[in-house]
């Protein structure tokens, strides 16, 4: 049973939600600079307020705590569907469900932090924005000749990585000098993380770009406040360029010594945990920024109502679209920018694309693959005719015993499931090959016809047996 898709999955979904279990809730609400998207200030420091922040934290965390708990039991139950495809679908539910449940105690304890506000009575100065004229433009921090280097060695072993994929160029056991089955696909997997590097790009330059927070009428305190931000984000993003690079380097170097998938997820899993720990440092610091000029702080701004649920900022009177999060570090977009709004619709219809294509793949797999000679023509046929191939084209037809491993199929596009195998593969070393199998039949056909090459097979033994046998005749 195929488990990389699953291994993958764990290795990305468990580290994000313990990232925002500890980010969203976390046990030392006095050190942070927002409780649930609620600006912290020292009127919540009085006894009562205290007790009351105290039991709420405490009660949130509880809840988000048994959210992960039992996640985590639904993704080891996930593992134990046969169905390749249908647990990719679960993994995408469970993923999507998890997220939203768990902002639901994150949700409540903001608007209890928003009651409490009112009964203290806590009003600041609504509305007011100020600017920061002395240090406006003159604080900078990302330097984009920092991550040209890796972003360039990215790209060329990527480009290394798909011509390998394509069978131009062999990395399969090149450094051993031993043949390896060469199954491992690491184009698609390397090109993700290349695209990733290069969103890191744009990203960092609106961090830095991000107006500058005033919190004190003092204008060094303002540069310096945000030079020390600005520089831990452009930190970060500069640390996560280079060891994105690693990454795709040391996958590279895996196929060439050993085309093992342990090996592959060794790396991810070593991956995912350096990049959390990475980010836990840079919150950590973050947190240790604004713990430093708090002492400093001059200027409130009470802008929390403005905080949809503590963490979508509305706020029509802003002509920002970026604005930094409330929680963790990085940047979010003001959904009342005309920019915002279409950024949300899009977000939104690419999440219900992917419920519809999974849904739409869930149905295809489990429609049966036939394969039928009529009017002339061999007809593949799956909810459509992929191949319609005629008759009298067909050339050196032959009856193969179905081994994956010995085909050493390495898909360029189409469609792979633990059943179906099906489009554009690299059959043998042999490009452009067009396939049309499925497991449950333990044979296969291969022949010619014009220029292309077909691998195929029936619904069972038994009918590709006796398609082979009308195809001979």
């Amino acid at each position: 049973m195929y488990r990389l898709p699953d291994i993958i999955n764990l290795v990305i979904a468990v580290p994000t939600a313990l990232l925002i279990f500890f980010l969203a809730y976390p046990v030392k609400w006095k050190d942070r600079k927002y409780i649930f998207g609620v600006r912290n200030r020292e009127d919540f420091k009085n006894e009562n307020a205290i007790s009351r922040i105290d039991e709420l934290t405490a009660g949130c965390r509880k809840q988000a705590l048994i959210i992960i708990v039992i996640s985590l039991l639904m993704m080891g139950l996930i593992l134990f569907i046969p169905d390749m495809t249908i647990r990719l679908v679960a993994w995408t539910i469970i993923i999507l469900l998890e997220i939203i449940i768990l902002s639901i105690p994150y949700m409540r304890g903001n608007a209890e932090m928003k009651s409490l506000k009112a009964e203290l009575g806590i009003v600041a100065e609504k509305g007011i924005t100020y600017t920061e004229l002395k240090g406006a433009g003159s604080v900078s921090a990302f330097k984009l000749s920092k991550i040209v280097v890796p972003e360039i060695i990215t790209v060329i072993v990527f480009a290394a990585a798909l011509l390998n994929d394509l069978g131009v160029i062999q990395l399969h056991g090149l450094v051993t000098g031993k043949a390896l089955d060469g199954t491992l696909i690491i184009s698609p997997m390397t090109g993700c993380f290349l695209i990733i590097g290069l969103m890191m790009i744009p990203i960092g330059i609106y961090m830095d770009k991000i107006r500058n927070e005033v919190i004190s009428e003092d204008s060094d305190i303002n540069m310096n406040f945000n030079r020390a931000k600005k520089k831990n984000m452009a930190d970060t993003n500069t640390a996560f360029v280079w060891i994105n690079m690693i990454f795709v380097i040391s996958s590279v170097l895996a196929v060439a010594f050993t085309d093992s998938e342990f090996v592959f997820i060794v790396l991810l899993a070593v991956y995912m945990i350096v990049i959390m720990g990475g980010l836990f440092l840079s919150v950590r610091k973050m947190l240790a920024i604004d713990r430093h000029y708090r002492k400093s702080t001059t200027i409130d701004i009470d802008d929390d109502d403005n905080w949809i649920l503590g963490s979508i900022y509305y706020n029509p009177d802003d002509k920002r679209l970026n604005v930094e999060k409330r929680e963790g570090i990085g940047i979010t977009v003001n959904a009342a920018h005309p920019v915002g709004k279409a950024l949300y619709a899009v977000i939104i219809v690419v999440l219900l694309g992917t419920i519809f294509s999974l849904g739409f793949v869930a149905v295809l797999v489990k429609t049966p693959m036939t394969v039928s000679i009529q009017n002339g023509n061999v007809i593949c046929h799956q909810m459509k005719d992929d191949y319609r191939i005629p008759v009298n084209s067909i050339k050196d037809p032959e009856l193969g015993k179905l081994d994956y491993e010995e085909l050493s199929l390495r898909r360029q596009y189409g469609m792979a499931t633990d059943k179906i195998q099906k489009g554009v593969y690299t059959v043998k070393g042999e490009i452009d090959c067009k396939v049309f199998l499925n497991s449950d039949s333990q044979y296969y056909i291969t022949f010619s016809s014009g220029d292309d090459t077909y691998y195929i097979n029936a619904s069972s033994s038994d009918e590709t047996k006796e398609l082979y046998e009308q195809l001979t005749k």
